[in-house]
């Protein structure tokens, strides 16, 4: 019985090995598969990782951009701020010069009333502020002969005192004649036309006032309009008499103009400078 037992067990022992290797094969596909689930998944996990690392890149490309884009804008505005501070602050000064200009002509004017009182009761001298500008219009009978470009000496020392009230700081001087509109006579001819006439009584003026008071020469301007600028469009003695007038214009000084920048030197003369040995 024991050997029949034996005899039993003899193809188990066979089959065993056989077994074995079969349970190790299917371990190791079991294995393998697993394995390779396990790398297909971390492959697709790196793909991913790698996607999103792209797509964070070309988010971290795009705020790059962007920050630079506001950064330039932010220069921008601080530029345009800077302009209109600089604007503002030039509109300002301006303003607060123009208010001191003002204030100088509105003493002036009131210096000439002063001065002028007896003339304007008489209507021989007209005082009037527009556009910024003081006018003082004296009648010729004032100044002048009849037809003569030379001032008589009343003429000249009323121009002296009505110039020393008009010699105010950042204001120039327009001395504007004008003559009426009567044609040339016989007697008259051989003189200068009423054109000439009153551009030679401007430049008489002129030529006094920077003489006798403080204006300079580059704060004066002489103009003769002769008959082509009346003040009444009529041919009456009245009108003409009116119509003969010499005006003196206070006005603001046109703002000087900046030197421009100095040249640069030559190439072959700045080097003559760092070489003064050097020979040509």
């Amino acid at each position: 019985m024991e050997r029949a037992a034996s005899d039993a067990e003899k193809p188990r022992r066979r089959w065993l090995p056989w077994w074995l290797l079969a349970g190790s094969l299917g371990v190791m596909v079991l294995g393998g598969w697993g394995a390779s689930r396990s790398i297909s998944s971390l492959m697709q996990r790196v793909e991913q990782l790698e996607r999103e690392a792209g797509e964070s890149e070309a988010r971290v490309a795009e705020l790059q951009v962007l920050r630079d884009s506001m950064a330039r804008r932010l220069r921008l505005l601080e530029q345009q701020q800077q302009g209109l501070a600089t604007q503002n602050a030039a509109l300002n000064k301006r303003a607060g010069d123009q208010n001191v200009l003002l204030a100088r002509r509105e003493a002036a004017r009131t210096e000439l009333e002063q001065l002028l009182k007896a003339e304007l009761e008489k209507g021989e001298v007209f005082l009037t502020e527009t556009e910024g500008r003081l006018k003082v219009e004296l009648a010729d009978r004032l100044l002048f002969e009849p037809r003569k470009a030379a001032l008589t000496p009343a003429g000249a020392e009323l121009l002296t005192r009505v110039g020393a009230k008009l010699a105010v700081e950042g204001h120039l001087v327009q001395v504007a004649a004008h003559t009426d509109a009567v044609p040339e006579t016989a007697e008259t001819a051989p003189g200068p036309t009423s054109w000439e006439l009153s551009s030679a009584r401007a430049v008489t003026v002129v030529r006094l006032l920077g003489e006798k008071t403080k204006l300079g020469p580059e704060r004066l301007v002489a103009a003769g309009y002769g008959p082509y600028h009346p003040v009444v469009v009529d041919d009456g003695p009245l009108a003409r008499e009116r119509n003969r007038r010499l005006e003196l214009q206070l006005m603001p000084a046109p703002p000087r103009p900046t030197p421009p920048p100095a040249p640069a030197a030559p190439a072959d003369q700045r080097l003559a400078k760092k070489r003064p040995g050097q020979t040509r």
